[in-house]
This record gives C-alpha cells, structure tokens and sequence, in this order.
C-alpha cells in the first residue's frame, strides 16, 4: 500500500487515490474500503503528528507507546517521556511533507489489531521567524516509524521510529 497525500491516476484502467493503486476488478469493495479507511488513518495520524511536532510539541509524548524506542539522527532514546524531553528541547521546526508510504505489517505482528510501517521524506526549517540564533536552513530529512494501535488507549501511538537528515 503506498500513500503519497495526492489524487493520482494510473494506467492501464487501475485507479491510484492518495498513491494506493485500487485495481478495480482484482478487489472487492471491502477490500478498497478497508484500504482506503488505512490510508485516512495513516494520513491523518501523519498530518496531526508533524502538527503538534510544530506547533504543541509539549503534547507530543501521547504520540508514543509507552516503551517506545526512537533513534534520532544515532542518538538512541527508550521510553515515550525520554523521547518527548529530547524533542521539546529541539528549536521550533517547521516541517514539510514531501512524500508519505505506507505497509501493513499484519503477517509479523498477527495479535496486533493494526500496524503499519510508515516512511516520509521531507524537509524541515529549524527556528522561529523571529529568532537570529538558528539558522533558518531547510533540511531534507527521511523518518520511518512503526505505527500501531495501543491495546489500551486504542489510540495510534508509534513504537518505534528512526528519524534521520539527509546529509
């Protein structure tokens, strides 16, 4: 399944919505419906992370599972407040999405109710508008995470992720 946030169509009679193709005559209906529930899942799930990552990031330990593991650019850090601590006290970023995949991952983890790994790639700008002390560079980064739903909360939480500039 891939997500690329964009109407496409693709050839050969396949129709491809936010970049999942749906081949008309190989699924059934509940089969497309389920893919495209995924597809609005992840998407928002993405969207609201990379919001709260600008603009509240001191709300964003809930978009981990407790005993989460994140390694940012090779710096490890376990635990869903470690990681929290450590990316409140980044500088305010503005991030971009330039593109955004998706794979369910239902055959490795069959007792979990929804899991999919999710890759996007980007850019980001460190610093406020008004602030003099970061430079205002953008920065193409790629960040892949495990996203899952918490058997208590039954919220999306991510449990594992690598964030990584391209350098």
């Amino acid at each position: 399944m891939t997500s690329m946030m964009e109407l496409k169509h693709g050839q050969n009679g396949t129709k491809m919505k936010a970049g999942v193709c749906f081949f008309v005559a190989a699924y059934s209906k509940q089969i497309q419906k389920k893919c495209r529930e995924d597809i609005v899942a992840v998407e928002n799930f993405s969207k609201r992370y990379y919001d709260i990552f600008d603009t509240r990031r001191h709300d964003i330990e809930k978009f981990y599972q407790a005993q989460a593991k994140l390694v940012w650019n090779g710096t490890e850090l376990d635990g869903s407040s470690t990681i929290a601590k450590y990316l409140i006290a980044l500088p305010p970023t503005r991030h971009n999405i330039y593109a955004l995949d998706f794979f369910p991952m239902n055959d490795l983890f069959p007792n979990e109710a929804k899991t999919f790994q999710v890759f996007v790639s980007g850019a980001v700008v460190y610093g406020s508008p008004e602030s003099n002390s970061v430079p205002k560079e953008k920065r193409l980064f790629s960040h892949v995470f495990v996203l899952t739903v918490d058997m208590n909360s039954s919220i999306w939480v991510i449990t594992n992720e690598c964030f990584r500039f391209h350098e």
